[in-house]
């Protein structure tokens, strides 16, 4: 059994994103609809499994979140099953599979930033902006260990923008 978001269907902004990496749908094998004759051929079509990750980030980055409708449009073009790029996309936790606001800070709370001092930079962000939630979070590694303790503030949008 495989992972179906049935009757999602990505936004303009989404699909967008997804064209602009992946250039606009030429045919049905490429993103269009497809018939049940189509769908039963694509089990065998070669992937673009490659591009799943600029994928999943062409969506995150510009919309802020990653949706059901996404997520399938992604799969689509790709001919990859949804649930292994599910399993890719909340791996990841830059990724958002729910709606968040478009800025959102990332504090990392992993050994090395722990040990230079994250707990004062976390404490001080609950103070300013509350309790983690929508509009920051602790995060694993963000891959600054040289610059512990580290934050990195996000901005969906086109062009995206982020400031360690």
């Amino acid at each position: 059994m495989d992972l179906r978001f049935r009757g999602a269907e990505p936004s303009e902004e989404e699909r967008a994103a997804v064209d602009a990496l992946l250039g606009p749908p030429a045919t049905a094998w490429d993103g269009g609809s497809r018939t049940a004759a189509d769908l039963r051929s694509a089990a065998r079509a070669e992937s673009q499994r490659d591009l799943l990750l600029p994928a999943l980030h062409a969506v995150n980055d510009r919309v802020g979140w990653i949706s059901e409708g996404a997520l399938e449009y992604i799969c689509r073009r790709l001919t990859i099953p949804p649930a292994e790029a599910y399993g890719v996309a909340t791996f990841y936790s830059l990724f958002s599979m729910e709606p968040r606001p478009k800025r959102v800070l990332h504090v990392c709370t992993d050994l090395a930033c722990q040990a230079k001092g994250a707990q004062d930079v976390r404490d001080q962000v609950a103070e300013r902006l509350g309790p983690p939630g929508s509009s920051w979070h602790e995060s694993p590694c963000l891959g600054l260990c040289e610059r512990a303790p580290a934050a990195l503030a996000l901005e969906a949008g086109q062009p995206p923008k982020a400031q360690v």
